[in-house]
């Protein structure tokens, strides 16, 4: 079980990663349906995408004082 956590940029609105639970164990470089996308607006400092495999992955803006959630803990 992985607790993903994506960084993005102080300005950005959206984004693609490579899921890691999906891409672990490939020794291909072909990562293709194992990348997640989203889009956080820029008043947004938190929020979640999901792969197309069902992971959850956690994304935080860059230098964004974040407070954790009870239900989901940041590290």
């Amino acid at each position: 079980m992985y607790e993903q956590t994506v960084v993005v940029l102080a300005r950005a609105t959206a984004f693609t990663v490579v899921c890691q639970a999906c891409a672990e164990g490939l020794n291909a470089g072909d990562y293709s349906g194992m990348s997640a996308e989203g889009t956080l607006r820029l008043e947004q400092d938190f929020g979640w995408t999901t792969c197309p495999r069902g992971h959850r992955i956690r994304v935080i803006r860059a230098g964004a004082g974040v407070r954790a959630e009870p239900t989901s803990p940041l590290w």
